[in-house]
């Protein structure tokens, strides 16, 4: 899948995806141009995004959610018994990578979510560029396989920025990916209004 139209995605206050023990987990986060496969034929995802931030955690990018694959009417295979499931009620697991307005600054933001979410911030290499860009690769050597997320800078040139190893942890084979563009803004001020993120070159490329 490949697009090159802009594209905007509008959210509005009070949306996220996050999940947080003891009990939160907030999936309402608005999203745009999914595409869906089994897991193993993912290799890469990739989109540059315009994020417009005035408010805390204001956010825009690229969103990978997997969910397990119902067992087939020919297989007496169960479908996976996630560690996420078993914790939280809820088998998704999921993937955001993207900008993120944090004290203050504009930063790279990487939330990784298993059973519950761990999350990242780095600084911007290219602070002033208007428009953002950033990549999730699948990689894999003699160790195993992983997710590598990179920041794409104007030359071309990937920041690596984090590893992701779970994903290929539990039975890939019985799982999908759904790969969208995704925008929140998870201030309670209702008077803040909505938040306009614009995309433009989202790829998927599947094997």
């Amino acid at each position: 899948m490949s697009s090159t139209e802009t594209f905007t995605i509008t959210a509005g206050p009070n949306t996220d995806l996050w999940r947080k023990p003891p009990v939160k987990d907030i999936s309402n986060a608005p999203t745009a141009k999914a595409t869906t496969s089994p897991l193993p034929s993912f290799r890469s995802a990739r989109i540059s995004f315009k994020l417009p931030y005035t408010h805390q955690y204001d956010q825009a990018g690229l969103l990978l959610i997997f969910s397990p694959l119902p067992p087939s009417s020919s297989s007496s295979t169960p479908s996976p018994s996630s560690y996420s499931s078993k914790v939280t009620g809820n088998p998704k697991k999921w993937i955001k990578a993207g900008l993120e307005f944090y004290n203050s600054l504009p930063r790279f933001s990487i939330v990784s979510c298993d059973a519950w979410a761990d999350w990242s911030v780095a600084p911007l290499s290219e602070p002033d560029s208007s428009w953002t860009s950033l990549s999730i690769e699948k990689e894999g050597d003699e160790k195993g396989e992983s997710l590598w997320v990179y920041q794409i800078l104007n030359s071309g040139e990937k920041i690596p920025l984090r590893e992701i190893c779970w994903v290929y942890g539990d039975s890939p084979d019985q799982w999908e990916v759904k790969v969208e563009a995704m925008a929140a803004r998870p201030t309670t001020d209702e008077g803040a209004g909505d938040l306009v993120a614009e995309f433009k070159d989202f790829e998927v490329s599947w094997e």
